[in-house]
């Protein structure tokens, strides 16, 4: 599981610099946030639950039965989904605004169901030694 996170990390950080490199200036950590978030819903509807879990920001370590339980919650929710709206079939990032004070970034994603319909839904991001999670 530490390998899928350092892969993902690698993943993101590498978007980051692309980012950075095709917009000529100075990447903001709104869109820096943006994009990991995009990045664990995309690997949440991969099937990588495991992926999705080790995005949210807690404890360094939990209870093996906890990180279970978090991984049986995300396949139930994708489950329920696919039964409610024809599952997910994208996600984007609408927006994202960055809280000065408190550092967190509030980022919209807009989720595209198989049944046609969208929903905007806001996801909390915090930085965690140079790593953003979802809160």
């Amino acid at each position: 599981m530490k390998s899928l996170i350092t892969i993902y990390i690698s993943i993101c950080m590498l978007c980051a610099m692309v980012l950075s490199c095709s917009h000529d200036k100075t990447v903001d950590e709104g869109e820096l946030a943006a994009v990991a978030a995009k990045g664990y819903y995309d690997e949440l509807l991969m099937g990588h639950y495991d992926a999705f879990v080790a995005g949210r920001y807690q404890p360094e370590t939990i209870p093996e039965s906890y990180r279970e339980q978090l991984v049986a919650n995300a396949k139930m929710f994708i489950g329920q989904q696919k039964d409610e709206r024809h599952g997910i079939k994208s996600v984007e990032i609408n927006n994202a605004n960055v809280d000065s004070v408190t550092k967190i970034v509030n980022v919209f994603l807009l989720v595209n169901y198989g049944d046609k319909t969208s929903e905007q839904i806001v996801v909390p991001m915090i930085k965690h030694k140079n790593v953003w999670y979802m809160k």
